[in-house]
């Protein structure tokens, strides 16, 4: 009985710190102004209305709000922009 108490007691510790491991993991974007990423001068929500045909901006496809005048990652969900050119 004290053998099982305990197995049960050390697998439910792994599986608590495993979960709690990965969650950790997951925060990886910081919080603080989206406007500026860790990347020096990357401007985020940027205002394609200034941008003449043929320029060059990029988004998220996850989160198309996220608007940047460099290639980098989304400051949301951390996934790569895609380049569109303004037509």
């Amino acid at each position: 009985m004290k053998k099982t108490a305990f197995l049960s007691l050390a697998i439910m510790s792994l599986l608590l710190s495993a979960c709690n491991s990965t969650m950790n993991n997951n925060n990886h974007i910081e919080s603080g102004d989206s406007t500026k990423s860790k990347v020096s001068s990357q401007v985020f929500n940027l205002d394609t209305t200034k941008l003449k045909s043929g320029d060059a901006f990029y988004q998220c496809e996850m989160n198309p709000e996220v608007l940047s005048d460099k290639p980098g990652s989304c400051p949301t969900c951390g996934m790569d922009l895609s380049e569109i050119k303004k037509k």
